[in-house]
């Protein structure tokens, strides 16, 4: 069954959206660059630990399954988080796992894929505490050529705010679809170096829909990732 077809899903969707109108100014850009049917990874950057659900109601109708890291599905200091994580059938990653553990997630995640649907991943790996950019881990590139499909960059800025005495202001929150796109095919096992460049390549897509003060670590073009096999 598809997260957004459980009753618990519809209705904890339709309180957080109340919520996010009530306690925040939400804007939603070019959400038209999300294509409306066909397994595509969502590449996010990571500033609050409510992203994970504000990306989850604003891809809707289309369902996602992010992946979260296992910390936000253990009911103790946090139940709601964990509650929300299993309505929208989020994926747990081990922060320190075993190799056949992160396999495991690899495998579920190939299958949302496979389902057609929308898989989200945080690629920096964990939340920006300052609401700037950090290098990207390997994964989503990784997992991109392993299955060939295409990316969306979606940003958000403004819920850093979403904390304390910001709160009391409203904060604006904006989310930006960008363009959909492949990484360039690889005629052999990529190196480490060039899957870091490809994660960068990824990160930049990111940077390009941010305004200027979030670029943090990507301000310059760090990668210079050709569209052919590695030099």
């Amino acid at each position: 069954m598809k997260p957004s077809a459980k009753l618990s899903f519809k209705i904890a969707a339709g309180i957080i959206r109340l919520l996010l109108n009530v306690l925040t100014r939400t804007e939603v850009k070019y959400k038209e660059n999300l294509p409306a049917s066909g397994p595509i990874i969502a590449v996010c950057n990571h500033i609050n630990l409510l992203d994970p659900v504000i990306h989850i109601i604003n891809i809707l109708p289309r369902d996602s399954i992010f992946l979260a890291k296992e910390e936000l599905f253990r009911f103790w200091p946090m139940p709601l988080f964990a509650i929300l994580m299993r309505i929208a059938e989020a994926l747990p990653v081990p922060r320190r796992g075993t190799n056949e553990a992160r396999q495991e997630v690899q495998q579920k995640a190939m299958a949302v894929l496979a389902a057609g649907n929308v898989l989200g991943i945080y690629p920096e790996g964990t939340r920006s505490k300052d609401a700037q950019l950090n290098l990207a881990n390997p994964g989503a590139a990784r997992l991109a050529l392993r299955c060939n499909v295409p990316l969306i960059p979606i940003s958000i800025y403004g819920s850093e705010k979403m904390k304390g005495f910001g709160w009391f202001t409203r904060p604006r929150v904006v989310l930006t679809f960008g363009k959909p796109f492949n990484l360039p095919r690889q005629d052999r096992e990529p190196s480490f170096t060039r899957i870091q460049q490809l994660s960068d390549m990824i990160m930049e897509h990111i940077r390009d829909i941010l305004p200027p003060q979030y670029h943090g670590k990507y301000k310059e073009h760090l990668a210079a990732v050709s569209t052919g096999a590695e030099k």
